[in-house]
């Protein structure tokens, strides 16, 4: 009897795989047994809002998926995919979801990662248009550049707690 292949990716736009559903839902049991089955925690990302399991994880807060996901040699810095995509860390940051991101800058997470070419941010600027101080001061402390183009979206609350 045939298997599925639990690297196919979904039709359409997102283009998901198993993993990065699984994961952006915080499914763990389901992501040990797709790993099991030898699921590919680096598969690129697809589409425009594509993630690969690592960013879907961050993005949604979720500790420890991400953790299951870096020991299984998840790639920290895949790049943003597409126009609207995101790094793991950025997608951290954005959600304020401090252990997350503090998780990733152990693991080497570029803090600088260049910004997705529509609207993106770079880590700390997502950090801090979403007013998450403790995440800015994280990413300061490591190391995160100020130099960067103010958005006009921004809010005076954005803008203080990138100078604080």
């Amino acid at each position: 009897q045939e298997k599925a292949d639990v690297n196919a990716a979904a039709a359409g736009d997102s283009g998901r795989t198993a993993l990065q559903a699984a994961a952006e839902g915080g499914h763990l049991a389901i992501i040990e047994r797709l790993l099991q089955e030898k699921a590919d925690v680096n598969t690129a990302a697809a589409g425009y809002y594509g993630r690969t399991a690592l960013q879907a994880a961050a993005e949604g807060g979720h500790l420890t998926i991400v953790e299951r996901l870096l020991q299984e040699k998840a790639d920290v810095n895949a790049a943003a995919a597409g126009d609207y995509g995101r790094t793991a860390l950025q997608a951290a940051a954005e959600g304020g979801h401090l252990a997350i991101v503090e998780r990733l800058l152990q693991e080497k997470a570029d803090v600088n990662a260049a910004a997705a070419y529509c609207d993106g941010r770079t880590a700390l600027q997502a950090a801090a248009e979403r007013g998450h101080f403790l995440v800015v001061k994280c990413l300061r402390d490591a190391g995160a550049h100020l130099i960067f183009q103010i958005k006009m979206a921004w809010s005076i609350g954005a803008i203080i707690a990138l100078c604080a």
